[in-house]
């Protein structure tokens, strides 16, 4: 009887922690959703009609993508997987190549991986794989896409940071029948207008018939002298031709950005942005977040441009909520803080946005308007 009485009692008790357990995990995630900012979006948002469609979503992203000698190919892999394989070549004859797969995240466009593997492959001369070498076998990191451009993250040995792969039309390549391919926000069409094998029409008129038979040279007669043969032309001397000599493998550093080259409208989703950096010791950057139809968020953003570093630290940056009527005039505006710090972040055509105040903008890539 005391043990029935001590099993209850034990019972009751973890009836009640659970029911606690629960009431507060509920309150918690219920904090962190009122506690999210409304103006919070991401790339995925804006083509939600195009990635909501029953397919894999990686579809959307499906190619190659390019940055010098590395090439990035997506595939996809089940019902919302992807599979990607980085080729890095650092000579003629040896590769670095990744393989990885992860789960597409359509809230942040995104592909995280785990348990990638990295070999250091060699080829003969015919490009044949004469020797793979398995170097890691634990690589993590995770991919961001963003319109026609990724951006990869690789926590191992941090070798892409502040590159930009831009997508190539190699999809003709892998979809050769296809007469469009389906892409974020846009349609690209691919025209299979090969011409046929015909043989080729000749331009050239054939060459007349000659009129005349052609006459015998005579014989010089015995008794006259010969004619002096005239003196055999010295044969030409080609230059030496250069020795041939093996690419080198490092890959160059591009230049930096000045700052004249930053100015000019960049985009991600929802969101726009204007670089204005006629004084670089004061560059103003204003950047403007359609949440929906009337309302929108802007930061007005200045700082210092460092060409060494291609980034600009800004503080007592301003963010603002405007409201708008059916006719587009500002109905209301509201001051949401006037203390914004963060960085922002160039590299080739586009930048990354570190904002400190509530990192809205962690994984996009702004891409600059052509």
């Amino acid at each position: 009887m005391k043990k029935t009485l001590i099993a209850s009692l034990i019972s009751v008790a973890v009836i009640a922690t659970m029911i606690t357990a629960a009431a507060c995990a509920a309150k918690k995630s219920a904090t962190v959703k009122a506690a999210a900012p409304a103006i919070q979006e991401t790339a995925a948002e804006a083509t939600e009609e195009i990635i909501n469609d029953g397919q894999n979503p990686v579809m959307n992203f499906i190619g190659n993508y390019y940055n010098e000698r590395v090439c990035i190919n997506v595939e996809a892999e089940g019902a919302n997987g992807a599979k990607i394989t980085v080729t890095w070549g650092s000579s003629y004859d040896t590769k670095a190549v990744w393989t990885m797969s992860g789960i597409f995240s359509e809230e942040t466009t995104s592909v995280s991986y785990e348990n990638g593997i990295k070999k250091y492959v060699t080829y003969n001369e015919l490009g044949e794989i004469i020797s793979e070498e398995v170097l890691s076998t634990d690589c993590k990191g995770i991919f961001v896409f963003s319109y026609d451009g990724v951006t990869w993250m690789e926590q191992n040995e941090h070798i892409a940071d502040n590159m930009v792969f831009r997508f190539n039309g190699s999809v003709e390549d892998l979809v050769e029948d296809a007469d469009t391919v389906v892409f974020p926000v846009e349609t690209v069409t691919i025209k299979n207008d090969k011409p046929a094998n015909k043989p080729a029409v000749p331009t050239a008129e054939p060459t007349a018939k000659p009129t005349e038979a052609p006459k015998a040279t005579e014989a010089p007669k015995p008794t006259e002298a010969p004619k002096p043969t005239e003196k055999p032309a010295e044969p030409e001397v080609k230059p030496a031709e250069p020795e041939q000599t093996e690419p080198s493998s490092e890959i160059p550093e591009p230049a930096h950005k000045t700052a004249a080259e930053i100015s000019g409208t960049y985009a991600c989703g929802r969101a726009t942005a204007t670089v204005d950096a006629a004084d670089p010791d004061n560059v103003m950057i204003k950047i403007v977040w359609s949440d929906s139809a009337d309302t929108k968020a802007i930061w007005r953003i200045s700082g210092r441009y460092d060409e060494e570093t291609e980034t600009i630290l800004y503080e007592g940056g301003v963010k603002k909520i405007l409201t708008f009527d059916e006719n587009g005039d500002v109905e209301s505006e509201e001051v949401d803080y006037t203390d914004g710090n963060g960085a922002i972040l160039f590299s080739y055509d586009g930048f990354t946005w570190a904002d400190y105040n509530e990192n809205v903008a962690d994984n996009l890539v702004f891409i600059k308007s052509v």
